[in-house]
């Protein structure tokens, strides 16, 4: 099986938790959910019948809601985390 690096590279990248500030992550946002969001809505839309960003339900730095009619009618909200996506009462 092929790596990216020996496990020697991984030896000197052992402290890497503790000085994450000198390894350019120091002040590192969270993702903004809502630009997530839009990006997911892009890539699935092809597939349903209507999908959007909630306009109702407030998005926020670390969730977003996206409303979802299936080809067969169905309706979902889906909220999305860093965790994923997950089906949510309807709220269209």
């Amino acid at each position: 099986m092929e790596t990216d690096c020996n496990p020697m590279e991984l030896s000197s990248m052992s402290g890497f938790e503790e000085n994450a500030e000198l390894n350019g992550f120091e002040g590192t946002d969270m993702k903004d959910m809502r630009l997530e969001a839009e990006a997911v809505v892009n890539d699935v839309l092809f597939a349903v019948n209507n999908m959007f960003v909630s306009k109702t339900l407030r998005c926020a730095d670390d969730v977003a809601y996206i409303n979802v009619e299936t080809r067969e009618g169905n309706r979902y909200c889906l909220e999305l985390t860093e965790a994923g996506l997950r089906v949510r009462p309807f709220s269209f």
